[in-house]
């Protein structure tokens, strides 16, 4: 789909080298989201990888075993020490991968964790073989030979990089419609946009409150929900079903409730 056309209700599908129009009545947007790259880093995209989609691991998983298939053990280095972040650096680590994690701030996965959890956290990953430097200010990237160097008050060499940065939800699509966009395409509590035939859920749905879940459960649960309020059978709004986010960490357990 590349296109929406408000007006005649219909949308711009493009296929075997031509774009036809098809029509709506109720449209339904779940584009997602990409990953978050910060602007200071995106001079450099093509010296990092991203974790965002099946596709983004296969690639990974190509360039890790080609430095196993010469018998090197690589060494990466992971920006960001958010859950994505924490998540991977825990299972390369595991895997026998040398790992350095930099996080901007003084503590691990802080919009997640309590600090005491976020101490355990680190303790975790460190004793995992997780190298942790935190309050890193990095100020870019650049490439040494078959090296890629990260850039803070010192420069340092590793095999591979990974930025692991946040999310970015797809609003392209909505912003050309016309669509009211935030952070996301913003909605009521009935998941409708600002044009009432036209729907957003998951990752690019940005509720009231500026609330955004990008997690399976209620995503899945927006889906279950918004069938059903599309169909008549629904009558109230859509209300988030009760979870919680868990940090896939070997070895890690939060003591406390994570931050929702």
């Amino acid at each position: 789909m590349t296109a929406i056309n408000r007006t005649d209700k219909t949308v711009a599908i493009t296929g075997s080298g031509r774009e036809s129009p098809l029509p709506y009545d109720k449209l339904v947007l779940a584009t997602g989201s990409s990953a978050f790259i910060p602007p200071p880093f995106r001079p450099y995209q093509a010296l990092f990888y991203c974790l965002n989609s099946l596709l983004d691991l296969k690639v990974l998983r190509r360039f890790r075993q080609g430095l196993i298939n010469q018998n090197r053990q690589p060494e990466w280095a992971i920006i960001g020490g958010g859950l994505i972040g924490c998540e991977v650096a825990s299972d390369l680590a595991v895997s026998g991968d040398k790992v350095t994690l930099f996080h901007a701030t003084d503590r691990l996965m802080e919009r997640q964790l309590v600090a005491e959890d976020s101490d355990l956290l680190l303790k975790v990953l460190q004793n995992s073989g997780v190298t942790v430097l935190l309050n890193q200010g990095v100020l870019g990237f650049a490439k040494q030979d078959d090296k890629v160097c990260v850039k803070t008050d010192v420069s340092t060499e590793f095999d591979a990089l990974i930025v692991a940065c946040g999310f970015k939800p797809r609003t392209e699509l909505a912003e050309l419609a016309g669509l009211e966009v935030g952070r996301g395409i913003k909605v009521n509590p009935f998941m409708q946009t600002s044009d009432a035939d036209i729907y957003a859920l998951g990752d690019v749905a940005e509720l009231p409150g500026g609330k955004l879940y990008a997690f399976i459960l209620p995503i899945r649960s927006q889906a279950h929900w918004l069938a059903g309020f599309i169909a008549g059978q629904e009558q109230q709004c859509w209300t988030p079903p009760v979870f919680s986010t868990k940090a896939k960490v070997h070895g890690f357990e939060a003591a406390h409730p994570y931050v929702v």
